[in-house]
């Protein structure tokens, strides 16, 4: 059922229709509580996406624009030997984290959905993504040689996190 509704009002940042697993999931929770009774709004939060092609692993969190400038800054990184990307955005002025797109590597879902309901600034979701990283225990670790760069790049300070501490402390 959920993956045939359209949501009429969707809110900032969202489609009427999201043709995603875990969308049709949450509009089919909704609809199913509300036809059994209880009422229930549609509160699905910031927008996430994840896949798996092969071997490589796909997420998007936030919202990451095709365009480069304008309303929305971005960082790219790639790592120098494997197939690892990184895109980052953030509002230009206010260095807002509003996304990221991640190929190559795993992410912890809890940490980008924290960190964007909060709109941390950008400075302090890049300083915590050791706490991010949810490769296999084996995998080679990545986000240092992404937090060296970026600050590099932009100029921007990072800030230690306290996601995982908070998140942990639940």
């Amino acid at each position: 059922a959920g993956d045939c509704a359209e949501v009429r009002n969707p809110r900032d940042g969202r489609r009427g229709s999201e043709p995603v697993w875990y969308v049709g999931r949450m509009m089919g929770e909704v609809l199913g509580r509300t036809l059994a009774g209880t009422k229930t709004a549609y509160l699905p939060g910031p927008w996430f996406n994840s896949a798996k092609f092969f071997d490589i692993e796909y997420q998007t969190y936030g919202t990451v624009m095709n365009v480069h400038g304008g309303k929305q800054a971005q960082y790219f990184w790639k790592h120098p030997k494997q197939n690892k990307f990184v895109t980052i955005s953030y509002h230009p002025e206010t260095e807002e984290f509003e996304g990221i797109n991640a190929f190559g590597v795993r992410l912890r879902h809890v940490y980008f959905d924290k960190a964007l309901r909060e709109k941390q600034r950008v400075g302090q979701v890049v300083g915590g993504l050791a706490a991010a990283n949810f490769d296999p225990e084996f995998y080679g670790k990545w986000h240092k040689q992404l937090q060296s760069d970026f600050t590099t790049q932009t100029g921007i300070t990072l800030k230690k996190s306290n996601i995982l501490k908070t998140l942990l402390s639940r």
